[in-house]
C-alpha cells in the first residue's frame, strides 16, 4: 500500500506542539565532479568513507543521524545540545583532514546548522523525519559554505552553550568561547528565503572558509539602509572596471582614522587597533584589511571608522592599510601639473578610501580609473602611498620638513 504523505505532513503540521530541534546538514563538496571524473569503483568508497565519519561524529555527540541524502547526512540535536551539534560538526572537519592525510584525497565538506521550531513526522520506513524551514535553512547554508566551512545560523548561535565547544586548534590555543565564532555575524541570500539569513561560521582550523565562488555576504550593518561602507562586496566586484574612470573620479572619499596596532592574532587573522579618539580600540579582521593580509603590532594604519557590528562590541575599522605594506588600487584623481593624485584602496567588503601619491616623471601620464600598486608610506601629513615603478616605490625625500621628489625638485600639497 501507497504511503499517503499528504495526509502524512498534515497529520504531522497539525501538531502544536512542535520540537525545538539543532538540524546539521553535512554534504560532500565537490561530488558531482568526482563521479564524472573517476568510475564507480574510485567514487563509492570515498563516499562510503565520508558517510561513516559522519555517522561517527554525530552519534558520538548524541545526534540522531535522520537520513542520508546522497552523498550528504541530516541529522538533529535536541535543541539544549546545540553545542554538541557544533561539536560534531568540528570533529567531522577534523576527521576528514586526518583521513585526506592518509586514504582520502581532497574529500571536503560543508556542514550547516540551524536551530528552531520543525515539523516532526513518523517516517513510512520507520524512525523520526524532519521537514520545514529550519531543515531548509540548514541545507541552503550547508550549500553557500566553501569546502571546510562550518556556518550556523544565529538561533544556533544563541541556543548553544560555547562553553562546552570544542576543537583541536581550540585546545592547542586554549580557546574561550568567543574564539570559535567569527567576531562578524554576517547575512546571506538563500534560495527560498525571502530576507537574508543571518549566521555565524564556526572557527575549527587556522582560517574561516567563507563562502563558495560567486556567493556574496553582507556583513550586518549597525542601522538597516545604510549604504556603501558597511557592505560586503565579493574581491571579484571590489574593484572597478577599468572604463568606468568617469564615475570612478566622481567617488567622494570616506574620512579617515589613523592608529597603531594594538594587538594581531595571526592564527585567526583578527585583532585590535588603538587610537587616540573618543571611541578607542577598533576590531579588525583580514575582511577588512586592504590585500587582507596580516597586520603588525606596534605598526601605524589608516583605516575607515565604521559603527560596531554586534552591540556591545568595538567599532570596526575597514579598509585598513598599514604603513610598509604594498597593495593594489586605482587612481581616483590625479594633478599631473601638481605632481600628487589620489589612489582609491578597497577592502573585500567595499569600505574605500584614498590615499594622496606623489607622481614623479617616471610615473608617466595616468588617469582615474588606472590600476596602481602602491607602497603604504608615511609623509609630513601621515599614512600615504608610494607608486611602485618597475618594482620600486617611487619615494619621495624629507628633508627639514620639506618634501622633495628623488630628483630633488619641492613639489606641492595636495589643493
Amino acid at each position: 500500500m501507497a504511503t499517503d504523505h499528504s495526509s502524512l505532513f498534515q497529520e504531522a503540521s497539525s501538531n502544536p506542539e512542535r520540537p525545538y530541534r539543532a538540524i546539521l546538514f553535512a554534504d560532500l563538496s565537490g561530488s558531482t565532479e568526482m563521479k564524472s571524473k573517476t568510475g564507480e569503483v574510485n567514487w563509492l568508497p570515498t563516499i562510503g568513507k565520508f558517510l561513516d565519519i559522519t555517522t561517527e561524529a554525530i552519534t558520538s555527540h548524541g545526534g540522531t543521524v535522520v537520513k542520508y541524502l546522497g552523498d550528504g547526512t541530516l541529522a538533529a540535536f535536541d535543541s539544549e545540545h546545540a553545542a554538541d551539534a557544533i561539536n560534531a560538526a568540528i570533529r567531522i572537519q577534523e576527521m576528514l583532514r586526518t583521513e585526506n592525510k592518509h586514504t582520502l584525497k581532497e574529500c571536503l565538506a560543508t556542514i550547516g546548522i540551524a536551530t528552531g521550531h520543525v515539523v516532526e513526522y513518523q517516517a513510512p520506513g520507520g524512525g523520526l523525519d524532519y521537514v520545514g524551514s529550519v531543515v531548509d535553512r540548514a541545507a541552503r547554508l550547508c550549500s553557500a559554505g566553501a569546502p571546510q566551512a562550518i556556518w550556523v545560523d544565529s538561533a544556533t548561535v544563541g541556543s548553544a552553550n560555547m562553553l562546552k565547544v570544542s576543537s583541536a586548534l581550540g585546545r592547542q590555543l586554549d580557546f574561550g568561547p568567543d574564539d570559535y565564532l567569527t567576531e562578524i555575524e554576517e547575512k546571506v541570500r538563500l534560495k527560498g528565503f525571502p530576507e537574508p539569513v543571518r549566521y555565524r561560521e564556526v572557527i575549527w582550523r587556522q582560517e574561516p572558509a567563507g563562502a563558495k565562488n560567486g556567493m556574496l555576504t553582507e556583513a550586518i550593518e549597525k542601522q538597516e539602509g545604510t549604504s556603501g561602507t558597511g557592505r560586503q562586496q565579493s574581491a571579484a566586484t571590489a574593484q572597478p572596471p577599468p572604463s568606468a574612470s568617469n564615475a570612478w573620479a566622481h567617488q567622494t572619499p570616506a574620512p579617515t582614522m589613523d592608529g597603531t596596532v594594538k594587538r594581531w592574532n595571526a592564527t585567526l587573522g583578527r585583532g585590535f587597533i588603538a587610537t587616540n579618539s573618543e571611541y578607542g580600540d577598533h576590531y579588525v579582521d583580514r575582511r577588512f584589511i586592504v590585500g587582507e593580509g596580516d597586520l603588525t603590532e606596534g605598526c601605524s594604519v589608516r583605516f575607515i571608522p565604521l559603527p560596531p557590528l554586534q552591540e556591545g562590541k568595538q567599532p570596526l575599522a575597514g579598509c585598513t592599510v598599514q604603513e610598509g605594506n604594498r597593495i593594489q588600487g586605482h587612481f581616483q584623481r590625479v594633478f599631473p601639473d601638481k605632481g600628487y593624485s589620489f589612489v582609491d584602496v578597497i577592502d573585500s567588503r567595499g569600505n574605500r578610501q584614498a590615499l594622496y601619491v606623489h607622481l614623479s616623471p617616471e610615473a608617466g601620464n595616468r588617469r582615474p580609473g588606472d590600476p596602481a600598486a602602491l607602497e603604504v608610506c608615511r609623509n609630513y601629513k601621515g599614512i600615504a602611498g608610494q607608486l611602485i615603478v618597475n618594482g620600486e616605490a617611487d619615494r619621495e625625500i624629507r628633508i627639514g620638513g620639506t618634501d622633495l621628489d628623488r630628483d630633488g625638485v619641492l613639489h606641492g600639497e595636495p589643493a
